[in-house]
């Protein structure tokens, strides 16, 4: 196998470099770099509101209707970070995206019968299986 030494070097020179963290409450080059590291979660969270939250405008005309939108935007934005960090904690589910656990659950379904059957949900498959072991879901029989 050989390297191409060249592009090599171009793409370390280009990818290489220093960055300065100043604070005057940061003690130590560790803690600077961890704070810095925890700012790709706030912006994961704007980067979800504006793109899968469809939070681009408010699109409201009163004060109790943005606040009324700004709550349930809350309220999904806590449930997408939670979604995000169980499937990124679990081993098989890491590499799935909150729209793809959501688009995979959606075929799950509960129906009920009046007669004595009661309720009967529909096939699991093995994904679902998975996403319901790594949130502690357990489908009544």
């Amino acid at each position: 196998m050989d390297f191409n030494e060249e592009e090599i070097r171009k793409r370390r020179k280009r990818h290489s470099g220093f960055f300065c963290i100043l604070s005057n409450k940061v003690k130590t080059p560790e803690e600077a770099l961890e704070i810095y590291r925890r700012k790709d979660v706030v912006e994961n969270c704007f980067d979800d509101l504006k793109n899968h939250l469809d939070m681009k405008r408010l699109r409201v005309h009163s004060a109790s209707a943005m606040d009324g939108r700004l709550f349930l935007q809350f309220l999904a934005l806590v449930y997408v970070s939670a979604i995000r960090a169980v499937t990124q904690a679990d081993e098989k589910l890491r590499y799935m995206t909150v729209r793809e656990v959501m688009e995979e659950m959606e075929t799950l379904a509960r129906i009920k019968y009046s007669s004595r059957y009661g309720q009967v949900f529909t096939e699991t498959t093995p994904i679902q299986r998975q996403i319901m072991d790594a949130f502690a879901i357990e489908l009544p029989a």
